[in-house]
């Protein structure tokens, strides 16, 4: 198991308010594990005071607690707007009503307590990820009328082999209008994902094939879903026993057995970052032609990968040379947000020559053509950058002639059988 810890959340600061000292220190020690820093007060005045002067990255609140209580906490960070979009999570014991209650008082997430070390990384990650794309999407000029941008019902895919699955969840997710469907078998389903990209698959840890966890490390290492939204739900006793702390690939995890709240509430969250996703992704290609290098690292992006890959093999095949292709990718447990994105493509691009072209594919998954570059050069740029790089999983390809979809098949692969094996 890796357990390199993710230094992107080094610099992120999470404020923890709760009266009881021995679940404070929990949490503080939970939290310095995957890398945040920690602002650890005891109760709701003292952090109000605190957040006025320095607001935190995020704030982790207890709901019942002497003095301000955790929901008068949250609905003054709401209501005030300094502070208002300062991600807020409750830590409650309580159901569905004191959840309901918390919602009304803005808060944006729930954790039970005491929370299950994966959850609290991925529900941390995902919320400081929604508002990074949320404040990208407010800077961007809005062109389009707002009434262009609605489209169909949002997509749900849901891998459902033993049959019942599929019916309980459109049961807890009647009222919300999604498009929800199912397939039976993990080929089905691969085969649905290349025709078809939901906004969001579910998956369960327990599959009649293989494990949840597997199954989302392969869809990871195929470049038509190494960026699909999943949701993986599971018991609580896979979620470190056998999803594992460090190695999960899923975007958020959902321990059974769940309400309905609990469910759209997750749902809603990830079908709100594959929007914004697809609304990034939208400017970027319709803006300016200097808008196909993707803005967060200056690396190109996919459209121009698939565009100029044929390209450089054609005009490869003219001269007699081949075409090298060096494909990296960051470790499970490593996010793109608040720059390693941008540290991982200067790195990359320090070590490239000017006719060379890195491109970013998605979030940790970068491939760089290196026109003329054969198997032995490219194992010695890939030797140069990895006492450069994070831990993460390197593939090269190289070859002439017009096989452009050969060599990203062949990267494609590498990165597949390489994150079945510890990172180097």
């Amino acid at each position: 198991m890796n357990e390199a810890q993710p230094e992107v959340t080094e610099s992120l600061r999470v404020m923890v308010v709760d009266d009881d000292v021995v679940f404070r220190r929990y949490l503080e020690a939970q939290l310095r594990m995957i890398g945040y820093q920690v602002v650890p007060v005891e109760n709701g005045d003292a952090a109000w005071v605190l957040i006025q002067a320095d607001p935190p990255d995020m704030v982790l609140l207890d709901v019942f607690m002497p003095g301000m209580s955790g929901l008068d906490l949250c609905r003054l960070i709401k209501t005030t707007p300094a502070t208002q979009n300062i991600p807020v999570v409750l830590l409650t014991m309580l159901g569905a009503k004191a959840k309901d209650g918390g919602y009304q008082a803005g808060a944006d997430d729930f954790l039970n307590k005491p929370p299950h070390l994966l959850e609290l990384k991925t529900r941390l990650r995902n919320l400081l990820l929604l508002r990074q794309l949320q404040s990208a999407h407010e800077a961007v000029p809005e062109d389009t009328p707002a009434e262009e941008l609605e489209g169909p019902p949002a997509h749900i895919l849901i891998l459902d082999p033993q049959g019942h699955m599929v019916d309980h969840l459109r049961e807890l997710l009647a009222d919300e209008g999604w498009n929800i469907q199912g397939v039976a078998t993990q080929e089905q389903l691969v085969e649905r994902l290349r025709l078809d990209r939901p906004d969001l698959l579910i998956l369960d840890q327990d599959l009649t094939e293989g494990t949840g966890s597997t199954l989302v490390s392969r869809l990871r290492g195929d470049v038509t879903t190494a960026d699909q939204t999943i949701l993986l739900t599971c018991e609580s006793g896979a979620l470190e026993l056998q999803v594992g702390i460090w190695q999960s690939e899923a975007d958020e995890h959902l321990v059974k057995p769940f309400d309905a709240s609990e469910l759209k509430t997750r749902v809603r969250a990830l079908l709100k970052r594959s929007e914004l996703r697809r609304r990034k992704d939208a400017h970027i290609l319709d803006a300016d032609p200097s808008s196909i290098k993707d803005p967060n690292g200056g690396a190109y992006t996919r459209p121009y990968l698939y565009a100029s890959l044929e390209h450089f093999c054609a005009f490869a095949t003219l001269v007699g040379r081949p075409v090298g292709l060096l494909g990296y990718r960051l470790v499970a447990g490593s996010t793109m947000w608040s720059g390693e994105g941008q540290r991982v493509s200067d790195i990359i691009k320090k070590h490239l020559e000017d006719h060379e072209v890195l491109c970013r594919l998605g979030d940790g998954l970068f491939v760089a053509i290196l026109p003329g570059a054969d198997l032995g050069e490219l194992t010695h740029r890939v030797a140069a950058l990895r006492s450069k790089l994070p831990a993460g999983h390197y593939a090269t390809a190289s070859g002439k002639g017009k096989i452009a979809t050969s060599l990203l098949k062949n990267i494609w692969e590498q990165l597949r059988q390489e994150a079945e094996t510890k990172p180097r």
